[in-house]
């Protein structure tokens, strides 16, 4: 076996010695744009901060470290739906102050309260970044520019529940948001799952304000057969309240956010059909089959079977063995079919434009389960009308 020698071992280590401090990332930072900017004390660049909750209209605050506060400013970027300058276009960057603290104002946007990610990079002054309005990736430029970033990810739930076998984010917000717009609640008196396993979703007034639910599937399950099973009336809903069983891809404008719906609501016409399936965009001819239900009891079955080609949707009297308990079926083949991505099975109960119940009665659905089958395992055949 070779043996290094003295010099050899002292060349190894010198090199290490060099090169392997050069290397070091401080935590939740990317590597330094250009070595140069490390000086001698070996302090890194680095940028700090606690991201506000999800739907807090809350400033984003932190610290910046190992840099001459007064040649650096924080590029800022949130995530809604795409990815957006902060505070404003027209002022891109944020200072520094003299402790190396700073604060940035992120919710200058009706929807920034939703921001789902956020990013910071630590840019000399002088550097003016790109200005985006959507787009899916930072540039590289923004990279190559700065000397630290930092990224997190901010779940748009701080509460969650575990409902036919998977994990579900529970939505809140303290102000107005999408859909209605509404506001959110995510109590566990408003949105909970009982001693049988089923989920409540619940529409409430408190303080003077109306309250809706959402919840949010934690994993993404593409092409296979989504089925919905309802313990309550949908049929007899207030006409200004929307049950909503869909797909949602809060990073996929490009395919309409991959939204694929079953939606039970007269949509503020009490003499309204009250039930749809839908493929967005809803506005586009041949994307929307309205039809009216009426049931039997409070049990239902509805579903759709997305596939590469097509979107096959059902729905049942009690459950689908019985073929003749169908209520409507409908195959979508047109050209807004959405590949499969990053989208999340969601269920909510909604005010129409926060338009509160017409009858001033808060109201409650009860969700008997929720079933996934992939592909090549699924478990019925879809029944015409």
């Amino acid at each position: 076996m070779n043996r290094l020698n003295g010099i050899e071992k002292i060349t190894i280590f010198f090199i290490l010695f060099l090169v392997l401090p050069m290397l070091t990332v401080a935590p939740g930072n990317s590597f330094l744009a250009n070595a140069d900017t490390i000086p001698e004390n070996g302090c890194l660049p680095g940028i700090e901060f606690t991201a506000p909750a999800y739907g807090s209209q809350d400033n984003l605050q932190g610290s910046a470290s190992c840099v001459n506060y007064a040649d650096y400013k924080l590029a800022v970027f949130i995530f809604v739906s795409g990815w957006w300058n902060k505070p404003t276009w027209a002022e891109p960057l944020t200072s520094i102050q003299s402790d190396g603290s700073w604060a940035c104002d992120i919710t200058t946007g009706g929807s920034d309260p939703l921001a789902t990610k956020i990013a910071t990079f630590l840019v000399p002054n002088g550097y003016t970044p790109p200005l985006l309005s959507g787009q899916q990736e930072i540039p590289a430029e923004v990279y190559q520019n700065a000397v630290a970033n930092k990224f997190v990810d901010r779940p748009p739930y701080n509460r969650t529940l575990h409902f036919s076998g998977y994990t579900w984010g529970v939505k809140a917000s303290s102000s107005p948001v999408g859909p209605g717009p509404n506001n959110f609640s995510d109590q566990e008196s408003d949105v909970f799952v009982d001693s049988d396993g089923r989920l409540h979703l619940k529409i409430v007034q408190r303080n003077g304000l109306w309250y809706c639910t959402e919840v949010v599937h934690t994993q993404s399950l593409g092409y296979g057969t989504y089925t919905f099973t309802l313990a309550s009336r949908v049929d007899q809903l207030d006409p200004n309240v929307v049950l909503g069983l869909f797909t949602w891809d809060d990073a996929a404008p490009q395919y309409h956010y991959r939204e694929i719906d079953i939606e039970f609501s007269r949509w503020g016409d009490l003499l309204g059909l009250n039930s749809q399936y839908v493929v967005q965009p809803w506005e586009r001819a041949g994307n929307l089959q309205r039809f009216s239900t009426t049931l039997q009891s409070s049990l239902s079955t509805h579903l759709f079977e997305w596939r590469e080609d097509r979107i096959d949707f059902a729905s049942f009297q009690g459950s689908p063995a019985d073929p003749n308990s169908a209520i409507e079926a409908w195959s979508y083949t047109g050209a807004d079919n959405p590949p499969p991505g990053l989208e999340n099975t969601r269920l909510n109960l909604w005010l129409m434009e926060g338009k509160p119940p017409s009858d001033g009665q808060e109201v409650e659905v009860v969700v008997e389960s929720f079933r996934f089958k992939p592909l090549n395992q699924v478990y019925l055949p879809l029944v015409s009308k």
